[in-house]
């Protein structure tokens, strides 16, 4: 926590909320245990009140809301925790709290939790090509914090006198961003190193110059890509990425540099076998993840999950020590949900990519003029099959600018006319890989919320489930044309 993560803190166990000192020079944080239905012991001296539950997580209560960025910090380190609960762990706490019941251990015992765990476990093998234990978090936000604060120690340990640089795209998922920036914030020698791949830039020659850089100023490199990526669904050649990353560099003293780490963000293909040793990312230190909350669960829980290809075995240990640290490990319903989900992943992923297929060329016969974000056949048959297109619809206008806002304002108008004529199959939603209907959204209004203005997209994201009427969306997408004269 000190060395690491750069914490500065003292301990103290007291018997009694007197015991706290009336003047102290920083932030006192009282850790309790009380019941959820009873009023906090709380004191004027104390800054922030922590409440755990015995079961499903914690309150964090904030006696004095001037403190500076208290709650994006927390977040930092919580993000998805702050924002998801699991649905049936939030009910029985808010069941709790009125004093209707009072939860126990054995009311949230699941039969068979380890049978549960181990068909998990065998899926993800099967997905990724991996034959290396995975871990399983509590979200993918909270693998991924594993993850790169395991990368960052393993740096620390091996480079010590090296400066670390975080590879990634301004423009991916704001979460993403967020704790990568904030890693970065945190701690002195890790830095950002932007790598642009969308909008007409390549990935594998955006990350070919910034590992130069790195290289040449003998940096670590860890590495961050979604592919395909988000929300321009767009995949790299995999045979040059694997040559770009797999490249000996040297510094300018003309000297080896140290090779690249590479985190793959695989939540919109999750069935590619990115960590197989016939993969082109064999000989790259490779961890691949996933939000659990897309098409493993079928957005029914919010876990993630990682996985290694074998050069890069000896990294689980070091994340799996975070993700233990910052209790974010996978709890027994998370498993048990995605147990149940998992094993017809394969089978609805290829039919929720047809849907797509399908309503993707009604809108390129409908709107040849309009320009849409998806992948080609070819790709497809290499086995990225996402059910995830965006499109910006035709635009008109006498500037730029005009042009750019009169696009915006036509693509929310287009979201909103789906909703409204079906809201029991079109939600406004961010996310992917559910059971049945469709979501609509603006990225820069939603995945991409804390990502700088200049690196938003205003494109229309739609997402199709495997259960879904593509008839019905063509048909009104088609009247929704002949409305607005387009």
């Amino acid at each position: 926590m000190q060395d690491i993560y750069g914490y500065q803190f003292k301990l103290h166990k007291i018997n009694d909320v007197a015991e706290i000192p009336q003047h102290f020079d920083g932030t006192v944080v009282f850790v309790t245990q009380s019941a959820f239905d009873k009023a906090l012991n709380t004191s004027e001296n104390i800054d922030v009140t922590v409440n755990i539950h015995p079961l499903c997580g914690s309150v964090m209560l904030i006696h004095h809301p001037t403190i500076d960025n208290i709650i994006s910090d927390v977040q930092h380190v919580r993000r998805r925790e702050t924002i998801a609960m699991t649905p049936v762990n939030c009910l029985n706490v808010l069941n709790e709290i009125v004093n209707k019941s009072s939860l126990s251990p054995e009311s949230l015992a699941i039969e068979k939790p380890e049978k549960d765990k181990q068909t998990v476990i065998d899926c993800i093998k099967e997905n990724t090509g991996s034959d290396l234990m995975p871990l399983i978090a509590s979200s993918g936000l909270s693998i991924q914090y594993a993850m790169m604060m395991g990368l960052v120690e393993n740096a620390l340990k091996h480079y010590p006198n090296k400066a670390i640089k975080i590879i990634l795209p301004p423009n991916c998922y704001g979460g993403t961003n967020d704790q990568s920036r904030r890693i970065a914030d945190l701690i002195p020698n890790v830095g950002i190193v932007d790598m642009l791949v969308d909008g007409g830039q390549n990935l594998v020659s955006s990350l070919d110059a910034a590992l130069t850089s790195v290289a040449d100023a003998d940096g670590v490199s860890l590495v961050l890509a979604e592919i395909p990526t988000n929300p321009r669904v767009e995949v790299p050649d995999m045979v040059k990425l694997g040559e770009i990353l797999s490249r000996k560099r040297f510094t300018l003293e003309n000297e080896l540099a140290v090779e690249p780490f590479f985190m793959v963000d695989q939540t919109f293909c999750p069935n590619v076998k990115l960590l197989e040793q016939e993969s082109e990312l064999s000989d790259v230190k490779t961890i691949s993840f996933a939000s659990g909350s897309k098409f493993p669960s079928g957005g029914r829980c919010i876990a993630g999950y990682c996985a290694a290809n074998n050069i890069a075995k000896e990294l689980l240990a070091l994340i799996s020590s975070h993700l233990v640290l910052s209790d974010n490990v996978a709890n027994t319903h998370q498993l048990r949900t995605l147990a149940e989900n998992m094993p017809s992943m394969l089978d609805r992923i290829k039919q929720a990519y047809k849907n797509t297929r399908e309503l993707v060329n009604h809108i390129q016969a409908l709107l040849p003029q309009s320009k849409i974000y998806f992948v080609s056949d070819e790709i497809a048959q290499q086995g990225f099959m996402p059910s995830v297109f965006s499109l910006d619809l035709p635009t008109t206008g006498e500037t730029n600018q005009q042009r750019s806002e009169n696009q915006r304002l036509l693509n929310i108008k287009l979201i909103e006319f789906m909703i409204k004529a079906h809201p029991k199959d079109c939600k406004n939603c961010v996310s992917y890989g559910q059971l049945k209907g469709s979501y609509w959204t603006i990225p820069a209004t939603s995945t991409q919320g804390t990502t700088k203005e200049s690196d938003k997209d205003y494109v229309v994201r739609v997402a199709l489930s495997p259960d879904v009427g593509v008839a019905l969306l063509s048909q009104s997408l088609t009247q929704f044309c002949l409305d607005n004269q387009l």
